[in-house]
């Protein structure tokens, strides 16, 4: 059986999917949705396997490790809480923005 997770989007990560979803729209409405449908989706697949992807940023406790995942020209990055199991999505950023080097 696979383990299931719960994943939990933060607000940080909940208004970067507006800001993404509000900037292309301005140029392309209907592919604002469909880039969003699909970041969720990919987001949502988090639930069976969290750890395929790759370690962002190691920590010395496991449940600070950071994850990345890239979709398109975004990405998502999330934390796995074992004990809760929980997968958490901190952040979403555009790949030619400055990636983050903190987490909270």
């Amino acid at each position: 059986m696979i383990p299931v997770y719960e994943v939990r989007i933060s607000a940080e990560a909940s208004a970067d999917l507006l800001m993404i979803h509000r900037y292309i729209r301005e140029d392309s409405p209907q592919n604002a949705d469909l880039v969003i449908d699909r970041l969720l989706k990919v987001i949502d697949e988090l639930n069976a396997f969290p750890r395929r992807y790759k370690i962002y940023q190691s920590a010395s406790k496991p449940d600070r490790v950071v994850r990345s995942v890239s979709i398109s020209s975004f990405t998502v990055y999330y934390r796995i809480l074992e004990a809760e199991r929980i997968v958490r999505i901190l952040t979403i950023r555009r790949g030619a923005r400055r990636q983050p080097k903190r987490f909270k």
